[in-house]
């Protein structure tokens, strides 16, 4: 029987169990996106606390970006001295640690809020040669992978589904064509460093199509998959449809590639994750509100042998755009 607890490999590296933290927003950073102490202090609660992977609060490729106010910035002057702090912490409790790489509104060239169908090649060019810049800059802090967020709204999803997409070059049409742009990102990044590459990646309305984007990212040197949705994770709650369907397309995409595939969306307790993985073939699932309420629940899962996450899924970590529980957050 499967555990939530087993030592699993995960690409190349070793986990502690098949929880993954994913992250969200980041509050605590200072006026000039200094790292504070609280979140030192946070990420040394996670790293030692039977968390598989963790994966970093967003870190934006643009400043001014929709986001950007309440995330990390890529560009700012001591994201590799300080970020380097954060993976030594993760790695002295050998865990693996992926940072979170992403934007929503697409302004380069000098352009502003271009639309997918208005993207000009050399706009094409900017945002991979950007990406590739990121992810040097994400080695050399000592992470060990990064997550590339083409899921949910954020602009690289955009790219990929068959609804916004109506270009008619080689970056628009069929499926492949759509993932043209991610896949050159991914490769241009693996040429150039030795990031395990996560892609988080939406479960669109045409199933089929979803599917064959994930495929397309297996084949195409992405390292593993999330599944999350077009919407955001607070609409998902147990025994809802759009929960249920997120779980059989996670379980169809995990038969029909060779790469770990982790599902995302609202899950809080041991007894029901338990359950899935032993039912289907999904082998990780993600988690993010139930560590802003508690970084260590996972340790007392282990020890108690059941449990489940004292987050009220009130959602004010998610609409306050806060890396804390604003009801009543660990000592």
């Amino acid at each position: 029987m499967k555990s939530i607890f087993d030592n699993t490999t995960f690409g190349r590296f070793n986990l502690k169990s098949r929880i993954i933290r994913s992250g969200l927003w980041e509050s605590e950073n200072e006026s000039q996106k200094n790292l504070t102490q609280e979140i030192f202090k946070r990420y040394g609660k996670l790293a030692e606390n039977n968390v598989g992977i963790i994966v970093t609060e967003l870190i934006s490729m643009y400043s001014h970006d929709r986001f950007s106010d309440y995330s990390h910035y890529i560009n700012y002057p001591f994201f590799i001295k300080e970020f380097r702090e954060v993976t030594d912490i993760a790695h002295e409790f050998d865990t693996p640690i992926f940072a979170q790489i992403g934007f929503v509104n697409c302004n380069v060239n000098g352009k502003q809020m271009i639309e997918v169908n208005d993207l000009e090649i050399e706009d094409i060019r900017k945002i991979q040669t950007d990406y590739v810049i990121a992810a040097k800059k994400v080695a050399f802090a000592g992470f060990d992978g990064i997550q590339l967020n083409i899921g949910n709204n954020y602009y690289l999803s955009r790219v990929m589904n068959p609804f916004e997409n109506q270009r008619e070059d080689e970056y628009g049409g069929n499926t492949f064509n759509r993932v043209r742009m991610i896949i050159e990102i991914i490769k241009l990044i693996k040429q150039t460093t030795n990031l395990h590459i996560h892609c988080k990646v939406n479960l669109y309305q045409d199933r089929d199509d979803s599917l064959e984007i994930c495929k397309i990212l297996a084949e195409n040197c992405a390292d593993s998959l999330q599944i999350t949705k077009f919407l955001s994770p607070q609409y998902f709650r147990k025994g809802q449809s759009n929960e249920n369907m997120l779980v059989d397309f996670a379980d169809n995409v995990s038969k029909e590639v060779s790469i770990p595939v982790v599902l995302g969306g609202g899950w809080s307790d041991m007894d029901t994750i338990q359950e899935l993985i032993n039912t289907t073939d999904i082998e990780y699932l993600s988690m993010y509100r139930p560590f802003v309420k508690s970084q260590s629940f996972l340790t007392e899962w282990m020890e108690n042998k059941h449990g489940s996450s004292k987050c009220k899924t009130c959602n004010n970590c998610y609409w306050k755009k806060s890396s804390v529980c604003i009801i009543d957050s660990e000592d």
